[in-house]
């Protein structure tokens, strides 16, 4: 019996070894598939090529099922050359300048302002379907090809700069490269060709884009919208609705959780609110909710939030929800995104090297900057072009302070502004200090105005050249700053200077006028070394006329930007007052 009942070692050895031969089998295969899952699929050489041969031979005319190839011509002996391998792909993944060229692919197309040609729909679609596919993948690949092509085009011919071609300020200058000038997709092909060949795909994307701080700013943002709009949380605030703190509302968590995408909120005022997560988790909508909850009550981190906002929109600081407010918060994610993107595009009117020391105006801001290594060292006013005579954009050298200027008056001016005075009030030369020139044989002569009927003139008709004398009448004020140019475009000082309290000052007719004239050319011509601030001052109290060329002329520009960064890290965002902003897209939903 003993035997019958006493353990067998051996025997239970040998019941217990398939267990151990299933669980070492299990975990084999629990490795394997862990192994995979961070093995990178691989795309074979020959495979790639026969699809790739495809896309370009037989479904050039339906790459993806849909897209005509616009750059077949260049893109099929590029390829050929290559043995047909891929060189914006590593296997079936973006390589670092695959993944840079999609996104600007995408942050230029995204404002609608033109069809851009980039077939990005087709390439959004197939990049979530190239998983291990090599037709999807060798798809992707041809189309950033081509895409490039038209990107680069566009972008080394000028055409993707806003805000030209306007016939306020008639210009000779051609700003889209045409003819002989325009770089062709052949061009473009060998410099590809050249920049794979020398692995240097970045430096020639980079080509193509600005790298100014201020463009890399504002493309962080665009992420930023871009990503609120495709949470499908947005939704527009009732207009009647009206908030201060202290008060409790259903729509709360969602002002809360808006303010705190768009950067407003203080970083993690409200962790304690949310068991010490930072982030705002996305308000649920609820039928009946019970108000007395803490985070349907408008505190006081809302309220700084709230400042936030208004601030960075230019409106009144209350701190309160008003109906200015309202209509800013109403303004759809994807339509900032638009307008950020537009405003990118705005860089590229601005060269590599903005200069050491330049002048920045912001005709949309309505203010100047004198930046001195990369710091404001002088910050001012300005009024700028009226609707009818924009203040056009450009970029150019300051060389020339006229102090106590003369003012020889544009003869459209002459024409549309001071003969109508003249008719009515023939006595308005002498009190404004005109002079009246007409020229004979080739020589200025000085005419009597005594005798002369303006009412038999008109704006075409006006034999007679106007010159208004230095003093506090004249219209320039008592300095000038010159960047000679062929639209007369330049800064000045103003005989109005109340106009500087008004908060829209859109009011001239194309000069910029600037609210601190004397301590700007202070500052530009303490380098020169004689004229210190009581030699200008004194020129100008004695009506005495000095034209100076700078030693060093200094780089202006005349930019026009609603949306921007500002050295906080804050998007700054301003009324489209010259109404440049109005693109293709903003009346229905792009996709983003």
């Amino acid at each position: 019996m003993s035997d019958l009942t006493s353990p067998n070692p051996s025997r239970r050895a040998h019941s217990r070894a398939p267990a151990i031969i299933g669980l070492a089998c299990a975990f084999l295969l629990f490795a394997a598939l862990a192994a995979s899952m961070h093995t990178r699929p691989f795309l074979p050489p020959k495979v790639a090529q026969e699809h790739m041969e495809y896309w370009l031979l037989e479904g050039a005319k339906r790459v993806a099922g849909e897209v005509r190839l616009r750059h077949l011509r260049n893109i099929e002996p590029f390829y050929l050359r290559r043995d047909y391998m891929p060189v914006w792909l590593d296997n079936y993944e973006l390589t670092a300048a695959g993944k840079e060229l999609l996104e600007l692919l995408r942050e230029t197309a995204v404002d609608d302002w033109r069809n851009y040609g980039y077939s990005l729909d087709t390439l959004e679609r197939e990049m979530l379907r190239m998983h291990n596919q090599p037709e999807h993948a060798t798809a992707i690949e041809v189309l950033l090809t081509d895409a490039f092509l038209s990107y680069a085009e566009q972008s080394l011919n000028n055409e993707l700069l806003p805000d030209t071609g306007e016939a306020d300020h008639p210009t000779v200058k051609k700003v889209i490269l045409s003819g002989s000038d325009r770089i062709t997709p052949d061009h473009l092909t060998s410099l590809l060709t050249e920049a794979v060949r020398q692995n240097r795909m970045d430096d020639l994307l980079a080509s193509l884009a600005p790298q100014h701080e201020g463009y890399r700013r504002l493309r962080a943002e665009l992420s930023r919208y871009r990503a609120i709009d495709r949470t499908g949380v947005w939704r527009p605030l009732p207009h009647s609705l009206a908030l201060s703190a202290g008060d409790r509302h259903a729509d709360v968590p969602y002002l809360r959780w808006l303010l705190d995408q768009y950067g407003d909120l203080p970083q993690g005022a409200l962790s304690w609110l949310f068991n010490g997560n930072e982030d705002i988790p996305l308000p649920e909508r609820i039928a009946n909710p019970d108000l007395t909850q803490a985070h349907y009550l408008f505190d006081g981190p809302l309220r700084t939030a709230m400042s936030n906002f208004q601030e960075r929109h230019n409106l009144k600081v209350t701190g309160t929800l008003t109906p200015e407010t309202i209509s800013q918060l109403n303004v759809p994610p994807y339509q900032v995104a638009q307008r950020i993107a537009l405003n990118m595009k705005r860089w590229r009117h601005l060269p590599d090297d903005l200069g050491k020391r330049h002048i920045m105006v912001n005709m949309a801001d309505f203010r100047l900057e004198l930046v001195n290594q990369g710091q404001a060292e002088l910050d001012m006013k300005v009024i700028v072009g009226n609707l009818e005579r924009r203040t056009p954009v450009m970029t150019d050298l300051l060389r020339i302070i006229d102090i106590a200027p003369t003012w020889t008056v544009p003869h459209r001016i002459a024409g549309s502004y001071l003969l109508p005075k003249l008719k009515r009030n023939p006595n308005y030369l002498h009190q404004k200090g005109f002079d009246v020139i007409q020229w004979r044989k080739g020589k200025a002569v000085k005419v009597d105005t005594a005798g002369i009927d303006w009412k038999k003139y008109s704006a075409k008709r006006l034999p007679y050249t106007f010159v208004q004398r230095p003093g506090k009448d004249n219209a320039l004020g008592r300095v000038k700053f010159l960047f000679p140019n062929d639209q007369s475009i330049y800064l000045h000082d103003t005989s109005q200077p109340q106009l500087f309290k008004l908060d829209k000052r859109a009011l001239s007719s194309g000069c910029v006028r600037v609210e601190k004239p004397r301590e700007l050319a202070e500052k530009l011509l303490a380098a020169q070394g004689n004229w210190e601030r009581s030699r200008i001052d004194d020129a100008i109290d004695r009506n005495r006329t000095n034209r100076i060329r700078l030693k060093e002329p200094v780089p202006v520009h005349l930019m026009y930007w609603t949306t921007w960064v500002d050295d906080h890290g804050r998007l700054q965002v301003r009324d489209d007052i010259y109404q440049r902003d109005l693109i293709g897209g903003t009346a229905q939903h792009a996709s983003l």
